[in-house]
């Protein structure tokens, strides 16, 4: 599995790559998909500014969010590239306001966004109750793993 991360807005993450890699990893996992395959995804780290322009320009939502996830598995082509997963925007700005609302920290909140966004490329999502609850459930088996004392972020 390749991860490579990319920053628009400064913010580099460090040591924290190494469990964001295994986030992903992990979610890979939740789908029975084998981590010894060569997957592809790109982490894109933005400011409020850049993620509005893509939340806006994509899903015609004309507001910052947190993570935006572009699938490479769905449209034109893509069975011609099925290990590529996409790319995953994330907001650091958003990221940290959430840290204070959700009462997490800033790099919980970072691996959340991972774990999120790879969900996303993956299939889940959250629209429908119980799609939101099979997502839930998927990210917080994961955080777990990764944060022994997450509790999740009480936003159902």
């Amino acid at each position: 599995m390749r991860t490579a991360f990319f920053s628009e807005c400064g913010y580099a993450p460090g040591e924290l790559k190494a469990a964001m890699r295994k986030a992903i990893r992990l979610a890979l996992g939740c789908k029975g998909l084998k981590t010894t395959d060569p997957y592809e995804v790109s982490v894109i780290f933005v400011d409020e500014a850049r993620i509005r322009e893509i939340n806006s320009g994509y899903r015609h939502i004309d507001r910052s969010t947190d993570v935006i996830s572009f699938a490479f598995a769905e449209g034109e082509g893509a069975e011609y590239a099925p290990f590529l997963l996409g790319d995953i925007f994330i907001c650091t700005d958003v990221v940290a306001a959430h840290a204070e609302k959700y009462g997490t920290t800033f790099d919980e909140e970072m691996i959340f966004m991972v774990v999120h966004g790879i969900l996303h490329l993956l299939g889940f999502d959250h629209h429908k109750k119980k799609e939101r609850e099979e997502m839930r459930s998927a990210e917080n088996v994961v955080m777990k793993q990764l944060c022994p004392q997450w509790k999740g972020r009480g936003e159902e």
